[in-house]
C-alpha cells in the first residue's frame, strides 16, 4: 500500500513539475521566437511535439537503469550536439528576458557583448563535454 502511495505521489509530482517546466517555456514563447529567428513559423506544432516528447523521453531515462554507452569519441559528438541545445536554449531564454542588454548596460560592457554571447555558448558547451565525458563515464 505504501508503494502504490508513493508511486502516486512520484507520478503526481511529475506531472506537476513537467507542466509547469512546459509552462514556463510556453509563457516565454521560446519555441515561437526561436520558430521566428529561424524563419520556420509553420513548423512550430512540430517544435512542441518534439519537446513534449524529448522531455518524457528523457524523465524516463533519467529514472531508469538506462544508459548510453557511448564510446569518447560519440560521446565528443553527443555532446556537441547537447552543448549546442543547452546554449541555444539559454541564449533564446537571455534574449526573451532581455538579460543581456540590460546586463551590458547595468556593467557599462556595450562592447563586449559578443564576447559575452561568445563566453555563453562556449562555457554551456565545454560543461557539457565534462559532463559527458568525465562524470557520465564513472558512473
Amino acid at each position: 500500500m505504501l508503494r502504490v502511495l508513493l508511486a502516486f505521489i512520484g507520478l503526481s509530482t511529475g506531472i506537476v513539475v513537467g507542466n509547469a517546466a512546459g509552462a514556463f517555456i510556453a509563457l516565454l514563447g521560446v519555441v515561437p521566437r526561436l520558430a521566428q529567428i529561424s524563419d520556420t513559423d509553420e513548423k512550430i506544432p512540430l517544435y512542441e511535439w518534439i519537446l513534449i516528447l524529448s522531455m518524457t523521453m528523457f524523465s524516463f531515462i533519467f529514472f531508469s537503469d538506462f544508459s548510453f554507452k557511448f564510446n569518447k569519441y560519440l560521446s565528443i559528438i553527443s555532446g556537441l550536439f547537447f552543448g549546442t541545445f543547452v546554449g541555444l536554449f539559454a541564449s533564446a531564454l537571455a534574449e526573451v528576458l532581455n538579460v543581456i542588454p540590460v546586463l551590458s548596460r547595468k556593467m557599462e560592457i556595450t562592447e563586449y557583448i559578443p564576447f559575452l554571447i561568445i563566453s555563453i555558448l562556449l562555457g554551456k558547451v565545454s560543461a557539457s563535454l565534462l559532463n559527458w565525458l568525465v562524470l557520465v563515464s564513472y558512473k
